[in-house]
């Protein structure tokens, strides 16, 4: 992995050490692709669309990655979901829950996610807006996390400020 900072999207696809094949023989409407292979090492991204769209497709790209969405077993990054439990009736609530899970948050729509968070968290506001021209209907996904980003706000503030302090404190 490498070890330069991680300004765009595309530096954060080389930290996961997945190269971006450019392809021109992509039909119109498919964005790109995660090599199929068990361990993946491209990204394969349609030449003919615009930077939005390209930087929206490794963004989703990287989240079937990371996810590892193309494994037979989801991964559940959720400790509580993915934990092995003991009890029958923690096991019933547990499945229940991962099968809502699964439901209500298809990969597709995780990874939907994670591109558009990226978008609005790493990209420049001019590709969040181009974006936004061509898919309108994804409006109501990018202000959801744009309030997500508001919220937490000031929670990462503080706990920067509590941070500087304690280190402030210990090296006294």
């Amino acid at each position: 992995m490498n070890q330069r900072p991680i300004r765009t999207i595309f530096d954060l696809a080389e930290y996961f050490g997945l190269r971006i094949e450019y392809r021109d023989d992509l039909p119109a409407n498919n964005g790109g692709y995660l090599d199929p292979h068990d361990e993946p090492q491209y990204i394969a991204v349609n030449r003919n669309l615009p930077h939005c769209e390209q930087m929206f497709t490794v963004a989703h790209e990287i989240c079937h990655y990371v996810s590892q969405h193309n494994r037979t077993r989801r991964k559940y990054r959720n400790r509580l979901l993915d934990h092995q439990y003991k009890s029958r009736r923690a096991k019933i609530l547990i499945r229940y829950m991962r099968y809502l899970t699964n439901r209500i948050l298809s990969i597709e729509t995780e990874a939907n996610m994670f591109g558009m968070s990226a978008l609005v968290q790493i990209g420049p506001a001019t590709d969040l807006k181009a974006y936004l021209e061509r898919h309108p209907e994804k409006i109501w996904s990018c202000l959801f996390i744009v309030m997500d980003c508001l919220v937490k706000m000031p929670f990462r503030f503080i706990k920067r400020i509590f941070e500087n302090l304690l280190l402030a404190r210990t090296r006294s």
